[in-house]
């Protein structure tokens, strides 16, 4: 094996098959700042979320415990 073989070659041709990136009529920077805005309301509203879905399964186990419902007075047995 040669070393010719492993090297990339200097084919003019291979350059003009890669297609060139899009102009946007936008720049990027500008659209970039338009989502950031909305990203980081969509993270703030996901913990938000998630903080009220944990205070529902605290409230639940506090239920599930007893420490919430009434005290039931039951008769003395005469043994």
């Amino acid at each position: 094996m040669t070393q010719e073989e492993f090297m990339p070659s200097e084919n003019p041709d291979l350059l003009k098959t890669q297609t060139p990136s899009p102009k946007l009529p936008v720049p990027s920077d500008i659209l970039l700042s338009f989502v950031a805005l909305p990203m980081l309301g969509g993270l703030v509203v996901a913990k938000a979320a998630a903080e009220f879905v944990a205070s529902i399964g605290v409230e639940s186990e506090e239920v599930f415990r007893g420490s919430r419902l009434p005290v039931l007075n039951f008769p003395q047995s005469q043994d």
